[in-house]
């Protein structure tokens, strides 16, 4: 018996070990990379500051922001491929945050330590109000983050996804939640964010981005999303709505009681 355990035990350890580096394999090579354009916004300027790492933070200059906004990115992005966006919204006066999740998949951080946002929020005391945003998968993570830990954020920006629907329903939530997300030419969302519009709150508001797509919420090269239709404006015509939407989400939180 012992030594059929201690066989088991060595077989869960080999194969989670292959899970583990096979999932570093689909990040390593079909992940989506920073752009060129994306690697061109990480430099700070005269309006923002920027620190690198596994938690990227855009400060901007003019004067101490508090409100602040903690980014999730997408399953297999490089969190440096939202740059070019992250970079404007910071300098419209607000900070900017964003990890880098373990293999680039946000599920993982979750998984692990699912109040992991409010470690980040204790390393910035100075900021008095906070909004969650997520991308894609990490849109899934920021709804379900705040399903579990209603209060611990001020709104809840998703971009281009939606929460879990078996356990983020977040039809009862009290914060202000926006959807930002890729339509159709006329401004019709995918089915697939119809269908879930139960699990968000009555009041949530849907922005939509007509003839917009999913990696265009960043500035990407490469990566194995499939599009579900090919975009009918330019990614930086995107990137022009999806940082006026996040800036007056963040100002609606900022100007709140």
């Amino acid at each position: 018996m012992k030594k059929f355990l201690k066989w088991s035990a060595a077989t869960v350890g080999i194969l989670i070990a292959a899970m583990a580096v096979g999932l570093w394999v689909v990040a390593r090579f079909y992940g989506a990379t920073t752009s060129a354009e994306a690697v061109a916004a990480m430099v700070p300027d005269a309006n923002v500051a920027i620190v690198t790492g596994d938690t990227l933070v855009f400060r901007p200059k003019a004067a101490a922001p508090t409100t602040g906004l903690l980014l999730i990115p997408g399953a297999l992005c490089d969190p440096q491929g939202y740059a070019p966006v992250l970079h404007r919204i910071a300098a419209a006066g607000f900070l900017v945050i964003v990890v880098r999740q373990p293999l680039d998949m946000a599920v993982f951080s979750t998984l692990a330590n699912s109040d992991w946002p409010i470690e980040v929020q204790k390393q910035f005391p100075e900021i008095k109000r906070w909004v969650l945003a997520g991308h894609s998968m990490g849109a899934s993570m920021a709804g379900q983050f705040v399903h579990d830990y209603p209060t611990a954020m001020n709104g809840l920006i998703l971009w281009d996804g939606y929460p879990p629907e078996s356990t983020g329903d977040l039809s009862q939530a009290r914060i202000p939640v926006w959807h930002i997300h890729r339509a159709t030419p006329d401004g019709k969302p995918p089915e697939s964010f119809a269908a879930r519009r139960k699990l968000f709150p009555a009041a949530s508001r849907w922005v939509p981005i007509a003839g917009g797509i999913h990696m265009y919420f960043g500035s990407f090269d490469g990566g194995i999303y499939r599009e579900q239709w090919p975009a009918s404006i330019s990614r930086a015509a995107q990137h022009d709505q999806v940082v006026a939407a996040t800036v007056a989400a963040l100002q609606e939180v900022a100007a709140s009681p």
